[in-house]
């Protein structure tokens, strides 16, 4: 069908995502060629013609080689840009060290029909000109977990900012050693200090928290295993007002049992305590967290049937089929 340049780079959740998107694309009957970000070259474009640039956030924006800037955008009426914003366009996850991005994409969304905007929450969708709304995905395939060491309470993800960390020392002083933390090492220990220095934990609760620390997950199947092997999965949302990040995703997609933040978007896209469980908050999440503990069958029952309806509703292929829908009438 299409020829798409997809374009990657080495982040986390982009590497997920990106690879995610490339395989609903193929599935969709497009071909695909994905380049890194620091790779880039006008030579790619040249070889391959794309009908369509596909780029995770600011895409080729990001990384600042103006011949590769300057290329694009003299010659954008040979193919279609679409960028996917998984993070607030508005914010540092999405633009890094280059806040000023943001102002040049709405003006290039302004100025030309060749740019097509995808953002996973729905309210910062309003803040760009012709932005759709386009819910995060999972490829459940990469998701396969196995029968394995057993967690009661996890969290996956930078235990960073007072929003996170004050839940976190929740968990920590209702259910003790309970708790396990996957994240990278640095993040880890910017935490501890955190917590030691807003006194959000006495010196013995900060031991156990220390304690917690279980190291970082590389793979989707290391994800995948932790995920289904936890009793409980804690989801604490950082970015949006509405959006679904995208461990709800990857979370169902193991077959594990999520407790996550109350969004509007999980409200309209899950059926609450049959597909998934959300808090309003901290009580609510320690009361909740208590009762799964203690009922691991009702927590198994519910990450089957929220199992069932990721696979069946939130795959990239349908994704990717909304964005070739959108934009064909533009080809």
């Amino acid at each position: 069908m299409y020829k798409i340049l997809l374009i990657t780079n080495k982040n986390y959740t982009e590497r997920f995502v990106s690879k995610g998107f490339a395989a609903g694309f193929k599935a969709n009957g497009c071909y695909i060629l994905t380049r890194e970000l620091d790779e880039l070259t006008i030579a790619d474009f040249e070889r391959f013609k794309p009908d369509i640039v596909f780029g995770y956030n600011y895409g080729f924006l990001l990384q600042g080689k103006m011949d590769i800037i300057d290329y694009v955008i003299k010659n954008k009426g040979k193919f279609k840009l679409v960028h996917y914003f998984a993070d607030e366009p508005d914010s540092k996850y999405a633009y890094l060290n280059k806040p000023e991005l943001y102002d040049e994409y709405k003006k290039l969304c302004a100025d030309t029909k060749n740019v097509f905007t995808f953002i996973w929450d729905k309210e910062a969708s309003q803040e760009i000109s012709g932005a759709k709304y386009l819910p995060l995905a999972v490829n459940y395939k990469s998701y396969r977990a196995e029968e394995g060491k057993k967690y009661d309470i996890s969290f996956v993800g930078r235990p960073l900012t007072p929003k996170r960390q004050k839940i976190l020392a929740a968990l920590i002083k209702e259910f003790g050693s309970k708790l396990n933390i996957f994240c990278y090492e640095n993040h880890f220990l910017q935490s501890l200090d955190d917590m030691e220095q807003k006194q959000f934990l006495t010196e013995e609760e900060l031991n156990t928290y220390k304690s917690a620390y279980r190291g970082f997950l590389k793979s989707e199947k290391e994800i995948a295993n932790v995920y289904f092997n936890s009793k409980v999965n804690i989801n604490i949302t950082l970015q949006g007002k509405s959006g679904m990040n995208y461990r709800v995703f990857e979370v169902l997609a193991s077959g594990g049992f999520l407790l996550t933040d109350e969004r509007e978007d999980v409200k309209k896209n899950f059926i609450i305590s049959k597909e998934l469980e959300t808090y309003k908050n901290v009580d609510e999440l320690v009361d909740k967290t208590a009762f799964y503990l203690k009922h691991p069958d009702i927590a198994r029952k519910i990450a089957i049937i929220g199992y069932a309806d990721v696979v069946k509703s939130h795959s990239y292929t349908a994704r990717a089929r909304f964005i070739l829908d959108t934009i064909k009438h533009f080809l």
